[in-house]
């Protein structure tokens, strides 16, 4: 009984600042930076218990608005970098006019955003109390939505009409992408910016294999769900998970063994 409520004391006793940045942040940041960079294979599995350990114990705390902060930081630097490369990618194929360089700066294009995808799947099960207890109940949004939210706002819509020119324009030449491509290159807006996806109608009809997923994301353009900024959200608290979401030790459990990704 004393060692349980000594727990509950030390769990809710707030971190000072040098123990936030020294226990918990500091080991938070590599985790994300490694699951931003795919280099995962890196880490050891029993790794992931102690990172969810850190992101609960942060959130009990009292420094959830913090990491929530911080996090974003790491992933707006991620797509900055992101987009810097695509922008050298984009500069060079437009200086040249190399078909060879326009094939490769779509291929760069679908490898960012499926790493960028990945990493995320792979990212969120971790930060599922805090998606709970902050989140989606102050700031009625997800860690999903803001994640794609930052990586549509600054790489895709810098670069979705030059991607979409230059596949055009490689259609109608013999050295343009394979359908499997196009494939790909949809997919990956689709899962990331699906209102950008169903403006390319034409592209969807034409590359789609799955006529049920083709007719799901197109029959209604302005239902489809958008990683959309919490400044941007309107839905009430109502209409967000209940009791439901909240953390079992059986469910977190699953997740830490299991985390999703996108192969």
């Amino acid at each position: 009984m004393t060692e349980g409520y000594s727990f509950l004391r030390f769990l809710h006793r707030k971190y000072t600042e040098e123990e936030y940045i020294n226990e918990a942040w500091t080991p938070i940041n590599g985790f994300l930076r490694q699951c931003l960079q795919n280099t995962m294979e890196n880490c050891q599995s029993t790794s992931y218990e102690t990172i969810y350990h850190h992101i609960y114990t942060t959130t009990c705390k009292g420094y959830k608005e913090r990491l929530f902060t911080d996090i974003k930081k790491v992933i707006n630097e991620h797509c900055q970098n992101t987009k810097l490369q695509l922008d050298e990618s984009m500069k060079k194929m437009i200086d040249e006019r190399s078909t060879r360089l326009m094939n490769c700066y779509i291929l760069q294009f679908i490898d960012h955003a499926r790493q960028f995808h990945r990493a995320i799947e792979l990212i969120i099960p971790f930060f599922h109390y805090l998606d709970v207890v902050y989140i989606k109940s102050k700031l009625r949004t997800t860690i999903r939505q803001e994640f794609y939210a930052s990586y549509k706002a600054i790489v895709i819509e810098c670069h979705i009409n030059q991607v979409f020119n230059t596949l055009q324009q490689l259609v109608q030449s013999s050295e343009g992408p394979s359908k499997e491509i196009i494939g790909l290159l949809l997919k990956f807006v689709h899962d990331i910016a699906p209102d950008l996806a169903v403006k390319q109608r034409h592209l969807l009809k034409r590359y789609c294999n799955n006529e049920d997923v083709f007719n799901e994301i197109t029959s209604n353009g302005n239902d489809t769900p958008t990683p959309t900024s919490r400044n941007a959200s309107k839905r009430s608290v109502d209409e967000l998970p209940g009791d439901e979401d909240q953390p079992s030790a059986k469910r977190t459990s699953h997740m830490l063994k299991s985390p999703r990704s996108d192969n």
